[in-house]
């Protein structure tokens, strides 16, 4: 994608330079040219702005990313409690495995606030990236119409 910004503009700037150079033309049709620059120069600062909605996407899903190794870790951690507890068997065992038991209960204990806390965030990530989806629909749409304009203005002009 980082490829493709410098050749998108050098094409404009080939494009708008060839426009130049042609001869001059009525000074409607130099009205309709500065407007297709200046919808361009628009199109140019948009498509930064959709690069940072992009940045914010990645980050939003590394922590996403991050919530989940986290968990998996805590229910590793938990399952290996219950294996403690299960290994002890018969009464003998769980007198021995009373602290395991205890520590089976605060274990599941800890993992059920950080699962909520995990729900709490992942809901609040969700509600990120459907407003980053929003915000690059809004944009995009915008750049089409953009777009559209200076294509239909320049289509004019022949």
């Amino acid at each position: 994608m980082h490829r493709a910004i410098p050749l998108a503009l050098l094409i404009l700037i080939l494009g708008t330079l060839a426009l130049s150079q042609q001869p001059r033309p009525s000074p409607m049709a130099s009205a309709g040219r500065s407007e297709a620059v200046r919808a361009i120069n628009d199109a140019s600062v948009q498509l930064a702005e959709l690069e940072k909605i992009h940045a914010r996407t990645v980050a939003i899903n590394a922590d996403l990313s991050r919530l989940y190794d986290a968990l998996s870790k805590k229910a590793a951690e938990v399952g290996k409690l219950a294996g403690t507890v299960r290994s002890g068997g018969g009464i003998a065992g769980a007198a021995a495995g009373g602290s395991s038991t205890q520590d089976l209960m605060n274990a599941t204990q800890q993992m059920q606030e950080m699962q909520m806390s995990f729900n709490l965030q992942y809901l609040q990530l969700q509600e990120n990236m459907q407003n980053t989806s929003r915000q690059y629909t809004a944009v995009s749409n915008i750049l089409k119409t953009k777009h559209d304009t200076a294509k239909n203005v320049i289509s004019n002009m022949k």
